[in-house]
């Protein structure tokens, strides 16, 4: 699992001096669409807050679909407000401008903690896979059935549930911080960009062979998520790209005890109803995933969680 986090400094990735009224300090992740920052944001009253500042890659700037997609993650932020899904600091009319501020989640993101873990030779407590990916199918169940200002439903589809787009904070509250690629009624099509972006393993089958989508696609990636966390393997591991499209195309996923024996048939049985190839045999919402999953994990306290990660660091 790659964090996509960049370092700054490398021939061609300076930090910009500025970018607006922030003043960025380090590169925190970057997207086939955007760049994320540190950033130094002076307020009125003088004093400066740490916050992330999120902008166009500059060689998008001047791509009509990349700035559509762009002001389109900024529209959805600005219409949620979930504790799972990172704050946009401002309105989304100021992307005009091809940046925005966003709340700075401090803690790690999951391809962090997982390749500490590798490091130290520890996997994930099953308690802590299964609670990371029910807090996540309660944010993305927020967004599916969250509504616009105008009170019409916005209809989003996340469309790219993969490990970079995961941080677990520091206190123990596990943020989506990515909507770049996400789909909506305001704009439900792919683009070319969007086809380019998403992380393909954890595509859904429909979303692979390019069918419309809706709020299930998400209930199966959230899927891979888990199978990955509770088995500690890749679910497509040493496949070429074309080969992992053709595997999740039609839906070729083993059972996860046949990599870790010591899954529970629960747990099992629950996973591989949320990777149904066929959407109608899936969950039929991430609510109910979330329902079940956490049935099977038990009252998780985030603090726990916490402090599993905060050994790793430590």
């Amino acid at each position: 699992m790659r964090s996509g986090v960049a370092r700054s400094g490398a021939r061609g990735d300076e930090l910009p001096t500025a970018i607006g009224r922030y003043r960025p300090v380090r590169r925190l992740r970057t997207s086939p669409l955007a760049e994320t920052f540190v950033a130094l944001a002076d307020r009125d009253d003088g004093i400066s807050e740490v916050v992330a500042v999120k902008r166009i890659r500059p060689e998008l700037q001047h791509v009509a679909d990349a700035r559509a997609m762009f002001g389109h993650e900024a529209l959805l932020l600005s219409s949620f407000a979930h504790r799972g899904i990172v704050r946009l600091l401002e309105s989304h009319a100021t992307t005009s401008h091809g940046h925005f501020g966003l709340e700075l989640v401090h803690g790690r993101t999951l391809p962090e903690v997982v390749r500490r873990a590798e490091e130290y030779g520890v996997r994930m407590p099953l308690r802590h896979a299964i609670s990371i990916v029910a807090s996540l199918a309660e944010a993305v169940d927020y967004s599916h059935v969250c509504i616009s200002a105008d009170r019409t439903p916005l209809c989003t589809v996340h469309a790219d549930l993969s490990p970079a787009n995961v941080t677990l904070a520091i206190d123990g509250t596990v943020k989506l911080v990515d909507f770049g690629m996400a789909r909506s009624r305001m704009r439900p099509t792919q683009g070319r960009l969007q086809a380019l972006g998403s992380a393909v393993a954890y595509m859904s089958p429909e979303q692979c062979r390019g069918e419309t989508l809706d709020r299930r696609s998400d209930v199966y990636g959230l899927g891979v998520l888990l199978w990955e966390l509770a088995t500690w393997s890749r679910l497509y591991r040493r496949l070429s790209h074309d080969q992992v499209v053709a595997r999740v195309a039609i839906g070729a996923v083993p059972l996860p005890s046949q990599v870790r024996a010591d899954i529970p048939a629960a747990l099992e049985d629950t996973l591989m109803i949320a990777l149904q190839p066929l959407p109608q045999r899936r969950f039929s919402t991430a609510a109910e995933f979330a329902r079940v999953l956490r049935q099977l994990g038990g009252a998780e306290d985030p603090r726990g969680l916490d402090a599993w990660v905060r050994r790793l660091f430590h």
